[in-house]
């Protein structure tokens, strides 16, 4: 349990040097965040699963993580805003099909991850399905999160993905400019 204490004792220096690059969220998902919520896991969390929102935010962070297993999922604020834009707006066929051709186009899960957290518990109402690697459902929560930095845009941007808006509604925001997420 020493190397989970030692990734608890980490999180507040990693996400002080993330906050050092001025992102518009640090999120902390995986393992590690359900573990936090006292959900119950198969082992104890082996790496430290982070979600960066910023458009200054390095590929790689200070060389003295090594010891911890870091995964960090960085998205540029535009290309963030526009999954929970397609969220917001599209027929949810579309949203999914451009989900998940993200994914096999880049062999990762990154935009199909960032769903879940914006979407929170309701992901699996929108369609989008965790599959293991042996072909079968993962019943994990993937929402789960906690939110290191950027609380405050972190929840509009959620209620902005969270809320469906249809093709009406969508072009009465097109004409009054409310299509577009925009930060405070």
């Amino acid at each position: 349990m020493d190397g989970l204490r030692d990734k608890l004792a980490i999180l507040p220096q990693i996400t002080q040097e993330l906050e050092s690059y001025h992102p518009q969220a640090v999120v902390l998902f995986g393992s590690l965040a359900r573990h936090l919520q006292e959900m119950p896991l198969d082992h104890a969390p082996n790496d430290i699963d982070i979600l960066v929102v910023g458009d200054n935010v390095p590929a790689t962070i200070a060389p003295r993580y090594t010891d911890f297993p870091l995964e960090l999922l960085r998205f540029r604020v535009h290309a963030f805003t526009a999954i929970a834009r397609s969220l917001r707006y599209d027929p949810k066929p579309l949203a999914l099909t451009r989900l998940y051709s993200n994914q096999l186009a880049r062999q990762h899960a990154r935009g199909v991850i960032a769903a879940c957290l914006l979407l929170g518990p309701g992901y699996r109402a929108f369609g989008i399905e965790q599959i293991e690697i042996d072909g079968l459902e993962d019943e994990r929560d993937y929402s789960v999160h906690r939110v290191l930095s950027g609380e405050r845009w972190w929840r509009r941007i959620s209620c902005f993905a969270r809320e469906r808006r249809g093709p009406v509604k969508h072009l009465s925001d097109k004409i009054v400019g409310l299509d577009r997420f925009v930060a405070p």
